[in-house]
């Protein structure tokens, strides 16, 4: 008998219809003798519906009571939820992300869990109930109030439980029946994957990957919990692997592991729209440095793609991307002369998208961003500050050219023979620089929040 976590996205509980397709197959592993947890996301469009309503009375909401409206989406669908076991039969209760123990900091819209305490859920357990819990959501450890956890919180809040409950693997359940090379929605001649290491997912995430929020897969890694990605339609079909290492088996029909050519396995393409660009010209090293220090202090997402001169000059230039929603902030940042900031020109560009190639070593090959920049030229797509690290290479592109370009990109390099699938292995066999950092059954980690990096 497994202790297994599943959380479904908003998507699977997204009508009622769906609510109860998800208690069947709950209901299915309890008969199979598994023992079940269960997280869920609001419903779909529920969290957009409580945005609304907020900015409705308000057009400066305060953080707190604002987390703690957006926390209803997430404790609706756990209720009904439990609602539906209960009618087929599977005795069952709700929980609060603080009801089951979930602490995290004071951070009100992007909370980190700092500790679980499972022992509410472990009793429920023991009397052979199966526990529905909230995602997104905890309690402050230092305020005692409602907080959220940010973009894709009932993953992380999925995997935070599995790793303090020592389950034997956490399943996200979504609208597609794994981990593709790309958005199969979108992509033609998208493959599935068998599995995929931690750093091939985080990378994805990180990427625009939509399937696993980032900090999911690096609580993932850090606590050794296995994920099993697959679609809300069925709990036996189709379904993609991510854990430690790879097996030497071969390829399983239907999956792939994908070559580009020269030797490289490829996990995937994948974008991420709604970016702005920011030039600033001749900045001294001194103004870069409290630039940076406020961009750090106000938390504000921001990608550092380009620093240094050419010149014997002290001032140089500095290429800043970030979300949309976070230009403003930077805007006044710079416009603020009382900060000291100073420089002589800023330069800016909306409506971007960055675009990414991922697989393990593609950076240490020279014909990838080579290849990359021809695809995009093969289809007029615009290209600037071309960004390689050891397992990914990306540009940024025209939001506009978006589409078109991801799939150009995707024949370029998943175009290659079909290679082992990839499965994951037992935790005590993997790398030793991925050992577990907790003990099994309590979950307690330090702050900062781990993050996945540019």
């Amino acid at each position: 008998m497994a202790l297994i976590v599943q959380k479904y996205g908003g998507t699977s509980v997204a009508t009622p219809e769906k609510v109860i397709e998800a208690a069947r197959q709950v209901r299915a592993a309890r008969e199979e003798g598994h023992q079940v947890v269960v997280v869920v996301s609001a419903m779909g469009g529920a969290t957009d519906g409580l945005l609304r309503l907020a900015s409705a009375v308000t057009d400066l909401p305060v953080p707190r009571e604002l987390d703690g409206l957006l926390s209803t989406g997430e404790a609706a669908s756990a209720a009904l939820l439990s609602l539906a076991l209960n009618h087929q039969g599977v005795a069952s209760r709700s929980f609060s992300g603080a009801q089951a123990g979930i602490r995290t900091d004071h951070r009100h819209g992007k909370a980190t869990i700092v500790q679980v305490d499972p022992r509410r859920l472990r009793e429920d357990l023991g009397r052979g109930m199966v526990p529905v819990v909230a995602g997104f959501q905890g309690e402050s450890v230092l305020t005692g109030a409602c907080t959220t956890l940010g973009r894709g919180g009932s993953d992380t809040t999925g995997v935070a439980l599995a790793a303090a409950l020592g389950a034997d693997h956490c399943e996200i359940v979504t609208d597609v029946a794994g981990v593709y090379t790309a958005d199969p929605r979108t992509v033609v001649g998208a493959r599935r994957h068998t599995g995929l290491s931690y750093e091939e997912m985080a990378e994805l995430a990180v990427s625009g990957a939509k399937v696993l929020a980032a900090d999911s897969v690096d609580y993932a890694r850090t606590h050794g919990v296995e994920l099993k990605v697959r679609a809300n339609s069925t709990a036996t079909g189709p379904k993609t692997w991510v854990g430690h290492g790879r097996s030497a088996g071969g390829p399983t029909p239907g999956d792939s592991r994908t070559a580009d050519g020269q030797g490289c396995p490829i996990a995937g393409v994948a974008g991420r729209s709604g970016l702005v660009r920011c030039v600033l010209r001749r900045i001294s090293p001194d103004h870069v440095l409290r630039l940076l220090r406020e961009l750090a202090e106000r938390e504000i997402e921001v990608e550092l793609r380009r620093y240094g001169n050419l010149g014997t000059e002290d001032a140089g230039d500095i290429a800043l991307t970030l979300p949309e929603e976070s230009a403003e902030e930077l805007r006044e940042l710079l416009a603020d002369t009382d900060r000291g900031i100073h420089l002589d020109e800023a330069h800016w560009t909306s409506n971007l998208a960055r675009l990414s190639v991922v697989g393990l070593g593609i950076g240490r090959r020279p014909y990838a961003p080579l290849h990359l920049l021809e695809a995009l030229r093969s289809v007029d797509a615009a290209r600037a500050d071309v960004h390689v690290t050891s397992n990914r290479v990306s540009v940024l592109t025209g939001r506009s050219d978006l589409a078109e370009a991801t799939q150009i990109v995707h024949d370029t390099f998943v175009s290659g023979p079909e290679m082992p699938a990839i499965h994951p292995v037992d935790p005590d066999d993997a790398d030793t620089t991925w050992s577990l950092t907790a003990e099994r059954g309590h979950l307690d980690v330090e702050l900062p929040a781990l993050a996945a990096a540019e």
